[in-house]
């Protein structure tokens, strides 16, 4: 992943953003990445906590809301979606935010509020390094956190014109199931657990997918 980092800098620097604003991401702890069931979530941007990875941010599991949030979703999806109070709590959830992957479409970091017009700019500049990067991780599922209609055109998606979020759809380019789904922040967790449960078991996806 170094070069495709390098890439990524030397981008940014002809844009003139810092090369301290360019947030590392891909796999969350590699020595307990789910190698059998490889799960990717593919959000926005990091929100500015100066640069750096996500890796250091979430070596000792989650922190803030959001990643609260996504590790129940890694949780539910990697162990069949046990009851919630099974999992509502920080050994689980720190277990299954290492053992999953993360990346951002746009890598310099943001603020509080993502502009999509601007995600989407910098997903398109980056198609290439941002394939590579998915490509290297091989995921099995990718749940599109607020994300999905970007993927539409990164991933080659068989979407219906009416509809595009009315179900999981395998992309063309990956051997790849991706998930429409909503951002982690902001959320009754309760809720949103039981709802992407539901979707999952409307899918009829038991658990992760593997490929063959």
């Amino acid at each position: 992943m170094n070069g495709i980092w390098q890439q990524w800098t030397n981008h940014y620097k002809s844009l003139g953003i810092e090369p301290s604003r360019i947030s590392k991401d891909g796999i969350i702890h590699p020595d307990h990445f789910n190698t059998t069931d490889k799960l990717l979530f593919v959000l926005k941007e990091t929100n500015d906590f100066a640069g750096g990875s996500l890796s250091e941010l979430l070596q000792d599991g989650p922190i803030y809301q959001m990643w609260h949030t996504a590790a129940r979703w890694a949780a539910g999806i990697l162990n069949d979606f046990p009851e919630y109070g099974q999992i509502n709590n920080y050994e689980t959830l720190t277990t299954a935010l290492h053992q999953i992957a993360v990346i951002n479409l746009k890598k310099a970091t943001g603020g509080a509020y993502a502009d999509m017009s601007v995600v989407e700019a910098y997903a398109h500049q980056d198609k290439d390094l941002l394939l590579e990067q998915i490509r290297t991780i091989d995921p099995d599922i990718i749940l599109a956190c607020g994300t999905f209609e970007p993927l539409i055109w990164l991933l080659d998606l068989p979407v219906k014109g009416d509809n595009p979020y009315e179900r999981p759809v395998k992309s063309k380019i990956f051997d790849t199931l991706v998930i429409p789904w909503r951002h982690p922040g902001r959320v009754n967790n309760k809720t949103t657990y039981a709802e992407l449960k539901d979707i999952f078991e409307n899918a009829g996806i038991r658990s992760v997918p593997n490929k063959g």
